[in-house]
């Protein structure tokens, strides 16, 4: 199964041939964003946050590539609302890059699911940028699909 299905959810579920009924399940995984530091203006007019209130904002995020960066020509920004808010650790990046490259020519987007996250009671008010990836569809014998 190709990774831009994976993080895209293209894909129908895959199996034996044999099996006559089948169902997806959609497993998620969480994909930290870094630098986010740098960017808390943008992630706090994002989300509308508010001095002394936990933050948990759902939205979606734009992976970026940036080619040209001067530190990383794998690098990938994390845009939200048209504004950085990240980018893809280094190694994310790689592994990810060739799947984001592929979806912004099929399909003109690198939209996924995002999280902004904070504790108001945390050590400090900064917020977190997680992402969240659809990935490995399974056929599940015996169900409907």
């Amino acid at each position: 199964m190709g990774l831009l299905r994976r993080l895209f959810n293209t894909e129908a579920g895959q199996g034996s041939a044999s099996l006559d009924v089948k169902a997806e399940v959609i497993r998620d995984e969480k994909i930290n964003v870094v630098g986010e530091s740098n960017y808390q203006p943008a992630i706090r007019r994002a989300c509308g946050w508010q001095r002394g209130m936990d933050t948990h904002f759902e939205c979606f995020a734009e992976l970026v590539p940036e080619p040209t960066n001067r530190y990383d020509p794998n690098a990938v920004r994390v845009d939200i609302n048209g504004a950085c808010v990240g980018y893809l650790s280094r190694a994310d990046a790689v592994e990810l890059r060739p799947a984001i490259d592929e979806a912004l020519t099929e399909h003109g987007s690198g939209l996924v699911r995002a999280v902004i996250a904070g504790r108001a009671a945390g050590e400090t008010d900064n917020l977190g940028v997680f992402l969240h990836l659809g990935l490995g569809r399974e056929i599940l014998p015996g169900e409907a699909g």
